[in-house]
This record gives C-alpha cells, sequence and structure tokens, in this order.
C-alpha cells in the first residue's frame, strides 16, 4: 500500500504516515521517503519509532533545500530560487542519539548495499541519501512553458544558476547518447 500527501507540497507527513502506518499493521515493514525539510520538522517522532519499536525505516532525500518548493518557483512560475536554503543537519547522527540505526549514502555506488543493510536491520532505521541540490527532478516531458520558465529563473539571478545549468546541460548530453 502506499500513502502520498499529493502536490500540495504538504510537508511533514512522511514519518507521521509511517508511524500510523507501523501501529496499524504491526508486522509490516514500513518505508518512509521523506525530504530533510520536512523530517527536520518533526525529528521527534524518531523517539516514538524507538519507544515503541516501530520496523519504520526512512529513507531521507537529503539536500540542504527546500527541493519541491525550489523547483516549483523555478519551473512553474520562471522566478528564481528564493529562501529554500535550509541548516545541514546530520540526519544519521541525530538518528543515532534517538537510538535509531543510521547509515549515510554519499555516493551511488554503495547504495544498494546499503539499502539492504537498512531493511534487514531490526527495528527503526534511517539512511540518510545526500543528493545534489542542484539536479533538476524532471518529468519524462517538459512542456515548453516549464523549459521557458526554468530559463527564466536561471536568468533572473537563481543561486546557483551556473550549476542548475551544468547539470542539465551533462543530462542532456548523456540522454542523446
Amino acid at each position: 500500500m502506499f500513502s502520498c500527501s499529493g502536490n500540495l507540497a504538504t510537508m511533514a507527513c512522511g514519518l507521521p504516515y509511517a508511524v500510523a502506518a507501523a501501529v496499524a499493521h504491526p508486522h509490516r515493514q514500513i518505508v518512509a521517503f521523506v525530504g530533510d525539510g520536512g523530517l527536520t520538522m518533526l525529528l521527534g517522532e524518531l523517539a516514538t519509532c524507538v519507544k515503541y519499536d516501530l520496523d519504520v525505516k526512512i529513507i531521507v532525500i537529503k539536500n540542504n533545500t527546500l527541493g519541491q518548493i525550489k523547483w516549483e518557483q523555478m519551473v512553474f512560475l520562471g522566478n528564481p530560487e528564493y529562501v529554500c536554503d535550509l541548516q545541514p543537519i546530520d540526519f544519521a547522527t541525530v538518528a543515532r542519539g534517538f537510538g535509531v540505526k543510521s547509515y549515510t549514502i554519499e555516493d551511488p555506488a554503495p547504495c544498494a548495499e546499503t539499502l539492504r543493510q537498512a531493511l534487514a536491520a531490526p527495528g527503526p532505521a534511517l539512511v540518510e541519501a545526500i543528493v545534489d541540490p542542484n539536479e533538476p527532478p524532471m518529468p519524462p516531458k517538459v512542456t515548453l512553458k516549464e523549459a521557458t520558465h526554468l530559463a527564466e529563473s536561471l536568468a533572473r539571478s537563481t543561486p546557483a544558476a551556473g550549476e542548475i545549468a551544468k547539470t542539465i546541460a551533462a543530462n542532456t548530453a548523456r540522454e542523446l547518447v
């Protein structure tokens, strides 16, 4: 089964959804994919997972930014990114402080093995997956309007505009090969 907040940019619901699912279905493993902004808002729920020994596995997509908001500003509105940076948090260390088994992925090479270990760990576990904040979450098809808005936002002083443009160019070149 799958639950999602929809396309409303609801923040911080992933971990509480996972806790509720684990309480409702105590013999099932629950996996929550959450962003670093949302997890920051409800870090205390890690204590709930430990207290009740919930089999919740948390995958934190860490890019130190409110990623969905950042890309909505740029692609849907054509505006430069504005006030989306987060204070960097070492989620693996914080999770260990709560008593949660934790892992960090900084390089994609060991990703599969790290995920296997986390999923096999008894009780709650957290995987901090560090990702590039300048990697656009591009849909399979980009409309002309979306591409135009992105170009406008980059031209209007979006922080890291050069890095974002390089990433897009490199991804486009890989797809053409």
